[in-house]
């Protein structure tokens, strides 16, 4: 089941600890993905609802400044273009509990058509893979790789999609 936790550490690197360890702020967002029912709801139509309810969220919490402390001790302004990647974060939450099924793959792989995203990638990329061609997976591998920190995919990346690490 999804909890509010995993809506905060899909939110931690982004926000920052400070604001994503306040007691029962996320749960809205992790009512909204318990709540979703693929023969009602769709991903994209999911995704514009979280993207509401994270920045009515964080509005609530930092006010008009939206200042966010950081991790590192720096104090940055969240960017109201921001909650759409924000979403997308908290859509991995939900991607990473679908079962996998042909019908899901179906529906991901066309939201992950339609929207490029991330999260819908890499759960198609690691839970997905006896569902499309080797070749469609290398592209999402490469897709992934040239858009995105190597510290982010390297992890859960196959070894053979990884290249070489640059010199130093």
């Amino acid at each position: 089941m999804i909890e509010a936790w995993h809506v905060r550490e899909a939110l931690r690197f982004r926000f920052g600890s400070a604001l994503v360890d306040r007691p029962g702020i996320w749960e809205k967002a992790a009512a909204l993905l318990r709540n979703f029912a693929p023969y009602r709801d769709t991903f994209s139509d999911l995704a514009a609802s979280l993207e509401d309810v994270l920045f009515n969220t964080v509005y609530e919490q930092l006010g008009p400044s939206m200042g966010a402390q950081m991790d590192n001790g720096t104090v940055r302004r969240i960017r109201s273009a921001e909650f759409r990647d924000a979403s997308d974060d908290v859509m991995g939450v939900l991607f990473d509990h679908l079962k996998v099924y042909s019908v899901t793959y179906d529906s991901l792989h066309q939201y992950c058509m339609d929207t490029g995203s991330f999260s819908a990638m890499r759960v198609l990329y690691t839970r997905y893979a006896d569902f499309m061609p080797a070749s469609e997976r290398k592209i999402i591998a490469r897709i992934i790789r040239d858009s995105r920190p190597r510290a982010e995919w390297e992890p859960w990346m196959d070894p053979e999609d990884v290249p070489p690490a640059p010199a130093r």
